[in-house]
């Protein structure tokens, strides 16, 4: 279980990667979502989300394109019946995307394809283009990042009905009831660091 130092310490990396208070109070909004939703744990919510955001934001995006990309991927993973491993392997090809600025065929064919089903056809529908059209633009690399928006904005669309049935399922118990004790035991650990503290203050 991850401890709450642990917890604030990615935290506050997600802190200086968006900048603002107003964004970071965001982006934790957008990382608790997840993790009560999609039954992501906290910890690999933070992480995935920090490391996310710092791509998408050095590309020129925003915390809110972040969001689309974040939801979506662990949507599509989660309904198509992935680990959380592969939403982790997912949302760091993209960060490489972001990073770059533009989409290699090797990432969405590989990377991306193998851990979602049928991801370079909706690539193609979702940018309006025919899959001829798509491989050519992939060799000249003139697919950008607004084209993996609409693209990640497809995928949570056609996904999230089945991903919400899957992460309320039976089978899902006990990721649920995981997420849900990891949060208790964080509430506890910041209740006692703060009994703690009041104790050395006071000398008692």
């Amino acid at each position: 279980f991850p401890s709450h130092d642990k917890l604030e310490k990615l935290r506050i990396a997600l802190r200086g990667v968006v900048g603002s208070s107003g964004e970071y109070a965001r982006a934790l909004e957008i990382v608790s979502n997840a993790s009560a939703t999609l039954n992501i744990q906290q910890e690999d919510a933070l992480r995935g989300f920090t490391r996310l955001s710092a791509s998408v934001i050095g590309a020129g995006g925003s915390v809110e394109d972040a969001r689309i990309v974040f939801e979506g991927v662990n949507t599509a993973i989660k309904a198509t019946g992935g680990s959380s491993q592969d939403a982790q392997a997912a949302l760091l090809a993209l960060s490489q995307v972001f990073s770059k600025g533009k989409v290699s065929a090797e990432e969405l064919s590989g990377q991306l394809g193998e851990r979602s089903a049928g991801a370079v056809t909706l690539f193609a529908n979702a940018t309006g283009r025919t899959l001829p059209q798509l491989n050519k633009d992939l060799q000249n690399g003139v697919v950008g990042l607004n084209d993996v928006i609409k693209f990640i904005e497809a995928l949570g669309n056609k996904y999230e009905a089945t991903a919400a049935k899957i992460a309320k399922s039976t089978e899902e118990a006990g990721a649920r009831q995981t997420v849900a004790l990891n949060k208790f035991r964080e509430e506890l650990g910041k209740l006692f660091g703060t009994l703690g503290s009041t104790l050395i203050v006071t000398g008692k």
